[in-house]
């Protein structure tokens, strides 16, 4: 079993200021829930029991969030009210934190779980985006199992993106194509169209043995002086070991909680799926736009 996560969430959502003056971009309201609230969802359906967040000093109301409320519930149930109170229950999940000091890249952020990660694998989610899958479908257990299967060192969501958008992201190269699971022996940083290696993006989502933390002590800085996560796994593939993607499918959809466009976005999508109020919202989208 893969109990372990690091969401790694001391970024400081310059992109979307003011929003993110005084409110951490992870606590964001995405439908009834902040940002890394739905990410938790994801982490805890796979399985995930201990997960440590890597703060900074202004990210102190996430670990508030996910502290229990014990009078607050207690209150609502007393006055009935217990479709709220079931809203404000935490999961049965150990949350623990730490604090990354200063902007260093994400790798260093996972670095800094060295003591966390132990001899155990590790599930790495970045902090700001959501993936929205079916029921049956969540992409973590997907990846937990191919992981296993293939006796991968590491394992990567990854997503196909149109080729305007390939500069944005990381690349990676496939030994081999298929629909649902690939090895690969390369990933490139924002390559520029016509070198890069494939159309699959890498997509907020790992899973990495303990010989990852090896792997960033050795991994030299990159992009912005700062250590990379993606440049570690590179060194992984250089020392020969095995490196399998996991594609999200058609059937999902990854949402960036970081530019005001794609936030804006998610919030519209799970508004529109909303249980009580999702065709009130719709209707009032028809009556703002040709819809």
């Amino acid at each position: 079993m893969i109990r372990k996560a690091v969401i790694p969430v001391a970024g400081l959502g310059t992109r979307l200021l003011p929003l993110t003056k005084t409110i951490p971009k992870e606590m964001l309201p995405v439908g009834r829930k902040p940002t890394i609230h739905h990410i938790v969802d994801e982490l805890v359906e796979a399985g995930i029991d201990q997960i440590l967040f890597i703060t900074a000093r202004h990210k102190r109301t996430i670990e508030d969030y996910f502290d229990h409320d014990t009078a607050l519930e207690t209150r609502l149930r007393s006055q009935g009210r217990n479709d709220l109170a079931d809203s404000i229950s935490i999961p049965d999940v150990e949350f623990m934190s730490i604090r990354q000091n200063k902007p260093a890249g994400n790798g260093d952020a996972v670095l800094l779980a060295h003591n966390f990660i132990g001899a155990d694998p590790v599930v790495v989610a970045w902090g700001d985006a959501i993936i929205h899958t079916p029921p049956g479908r969540n992409v973590v257990q997907r990846m937990i199992e191919v992981h296993q299967q293939q006796g991968a060192a590491c394992t990567i969501a990854v997503e196909t993106v149109p080729e305007e958008k390939v500069a944005r992201y990381g690349i990676v190269h496939p030994i081999y194509e298929a629909d649902e699971a690939f090895p690969i022996d390369d990933l490139v940083e924002k390559p520029d169209l016509t070198v890069a290696p494939s159309r699959y993006a890498v997509s907020a989502r790992y899973i990495c043995n303990p010989d990852i933390i090896s792997a960033l002590d050795k991994t030299p800085p990159g992009r912005d002086g700062e250590l990379w996560l993606v440049d570690a796994i590179r060194t992984l593939l250089q020392d020969g070991k095995k490196v399998w993607c996991v594609h999200l499918g058609a059937d999902c959809r990854r949402y960036d909680i970081g530019s005001p466009r794609t936030y804006w976005e998610a919030c519209v999508d799970f508004a529109l799926t909303d249980a009580e109020e999702g065709t009130a919202f719709r209707d009032h989208l028809r009556t703002r736009i040709n819809f």
